[in-house]
């Protein structure tokens, strides 16, 4: 009976193996096809991308042909730039948005002027390029602005961060956002007292027995103002997140850490006289570490980060103070001799507090796993009794289980340590240029010290916060790219329902650039009205996130945001105007490009074929 078994066992294992190989083969088909799909995707994305940018540009040079009124560029121009010097400050000086309103208009002036000089040049680069052949007008609005970009970047030498190619795109895109921009603005203004302009409303409200067209522009309008107000919740919220993880870090951690590759610094008194000598440093504060168990005579035990810190020192270094539910900072320091406890006082976070079922004035003992004395079987855990003095709460549940705060003389004891300290905290002037802090407090101490700053310290969250709104906003995109095709539908059926009126048009004597300017003013008033509503709506549900969120939990009494889960309890959110404005631009440039089709095909429209079929 064993040949047979083998036999059989040789057969399945010959068949499992084909089956094995059919599976590899079939994975490796199926990710090749789907790096095929992925780029081919890509490939469409782009072309469409580049098709619409190229159809927006030009319309909007349809309506800068309109501006003819010197006041009226000059007011479009003056408001675009204060524009454009708003969010360049928000972008570039975040540290002005706490600035008081005189240093905010002291930073303000140079930039109105850079952006109110550059845009005067882009106009009459825009003005004399709109009356020449394509050729030229390519060459003076597209090859010049990024000609000027790469020069740009080799004027700056080293200081940029950016390619030539990233240059010259940015340099074209200048040029348009203060050129063509304010002059298609102050255009569609002057446009309002055409006939072109009567005819485009009028048509936008269509007559009862077309009123499946008016429902399809509502729709459109609505698709528009979906994908704006979608993209603008989901990045808020991302921001929030991120400011809320931004916060939790710099007020546990100080905006800059710097620490020894020795390991512990002794001569802590000197490096910090130096470090405070920094240019760009506010205040310094020594702490020391340490990692163990915490335990409660009649309660739990849990693991434990303790952090010694200098009470007098890590006010003005972080924000632990402003985070003290009871004691304070004061009955951290060592107590004199002949107090009623000569116990070393610990502060510890109100979730690790519950765990353990400790109150102020408890007794804590925290063990360390190094420092104790010998034994056979090597060294016995080191313990230490603690007196609890006070309590502090976070936002986020994962430093209040886990965190503990003691006078850093207490600390070294319990590590066994006759002095010594493990770094230090260091706050900067502006937490956002910390990095250029922490490389001048290295080169100031030298070797071996380094320094690291608040965004070092979890690089991966923020790496993947960054990509996860990245691949959220381009899948948002989707949105609005749908949107523009409904455009697109909705323009031709409006042309397909008024051929009769566009013949007569030009039978009257209209020329083919009179129907195209219809039906592109048709187009950008309903990307206008769609961006506008998702705007409004946009900032409106972010501002209100928790609202919303209590609203949803009391109507189906679920918790949304377990902080057990999350770390937080309620949903954050902060509005970025550079985001907002990002999101706006394209929304209408989208809505600009799905113009042109439509309305060519309108204007290219034979009135004696249109009256026959009629």
């Amino acid at each position: 009976m064993v040949w047979p078994r083998v036999a059989l066992e040789t057969a399945l294992g010959s068949r499992l193996d084909v089956l094995t190989g059919l599976w590899s083969f079939v994975e490796a088909v199926g990710g090749s096809l789907s790096l095929v799909f992925i780029l081919v995707v890509a490939l469409l994305l782009a072309g469409v991308g580049s098709v619409y940018i190229a159809a927006a540009f030009v319309v909007l040079g349809r309506f800068a042909r309109a501006a003819t009124r010197l006041p009226g560029i000059i007011a479009a121009a003056a408001g675009l730039s204060v524009l454009f010097a708003i969010l360049w400050i928000d972008f570039a000086q975040p540290q002005q948005a706490e600035a008081s309103w005189g240093a905010w208009g002291r930073a303000m002036l140079p930039v109105l002027g850079g952006f109110g000089a550059a845009s005067a040049c882009a106009m009459g680069l825009f003005r004399t390029a709109l009356g020449r052949p394509v050729p030229l007008r390519m060459a003076l609005t597209v090859l010049l602005p990024g000609a000027m970009g790469v020069a740009g970047l080799h004027f700056l030498g080293p200081a940029s961060q950016i390619s030539e190619i990233q240059a010259a795109i940015l340099g074209v895109l200048l040029a348009i956002a203060l050129g063509l921009l304010p002059l298609s603005v102050a255009g569609l203004i002057e446009i309002r007292s055409s006939a072109e302009w009567f005819i485009a409303t009028r048509y936008l409200v269509a007559e009862r027995r077309q009123v499946f067209i008016s429902a399809i522009t509502l729709i459109c309008v609505g698709a528009v103002a979906a994908g704006v107000w979608l993209i603008i919740t989901v990045l808020s919220v991302m921001n929030g997140f991120e400011r809320t993880w931004r916060d939790e870090i710099v007020g546990n951690y100080a905006h800059v850490l710097v620490r020894s590759y020795y390991g512990e610094i002794v001569e802590s008194g000197e490096v910090l006289a130096r470090i405070e000598a920094v240019d760009g440093v506010v205040a310094a504060s020594p702490f020391v570490e340490a990692e163990g168990m915490v335990r409660r005579a009649a309660g739990g035990i849990a693991p434990v980060r303790l952090r010694g810190i200098d009470p007098e020192r890590i006010a003005a270094v972080t924000s632990i103070e402003d985070r003290i539910l009871a004691g304070s900072l004061d009955d951290l320091q060592s107590p004199p001799a002949g107090a009623e406890s000569s116990l070393p006082g610990l502060m510890v976070g109100n979730a690790l507090a519950e765990t353990l079922g400790a109150g102020l004035g408890d007794e804590l003992v925290l063990i360390s796993p190094h420092g104790g004395r010998p034994t056979p079987l090597g060294p016995a855990p080191r313990l230490l009794r603690f007196r609890v003095v006070g309590l502090f709460e976070s936002s986020f549940l994962q430093f209040d289980e886990l965190y503990a705060y003691a006078d850093i003389p207490a600390v070294q004891n319990f590590l066994g340590r006759e002095g010594g300290v493990s770094g230090f905290e260091v706050r900067t002037t502006d937490f956002f240029r910390s990095r250029r802090v922490a490389d001048a407090v290295e080169a100031e101490l030298g070797q071996p010290y380094f320094g690291r700053d608040w965004k070092e310290l979890f690089p991966g969250f923020f790496h993947a916060l960054q990509d996860n709104r990245s691949l959220m906003f381009m899948l948002l995109i989707m949105i609005m790219v749908v949107s523009a095709f409904v455009i697109v539908v909705t323009l031709m059926m409006m042309i397909m329902a008024k051929s009769s009126d566009v013949a007569i048009l030009k039978t009257m004597g209209a020329g083919d650039r009179s129907v195209e300017l219809i039906f592109a003013i048709e187009g950008t008033l309903i990307g206008i009205a769609g961006v506008a509503l998702g705007v409004l709506a946009g900032i409106a549900v972010s501002t209100q996130l928790a609202w919303i969120q209590d609203r949803i939990e009391d109507a189906t009494g679920i918790d949304t945001l377990p902080s057990s889960v999350y770390q937080i309890s309620t949903l954050p959110s902060e509005v970025d105007p550079v985001q907002v404005f990002g999101v706006v631009a394209i929304a209408l440039v989208l809505s600009l490009g799905a113009t042109l089709l439509p309305s060519r095909h309108g204007a290219r429209l034979d009135p004696v074929e249109a009256l026959r079929e009629d």
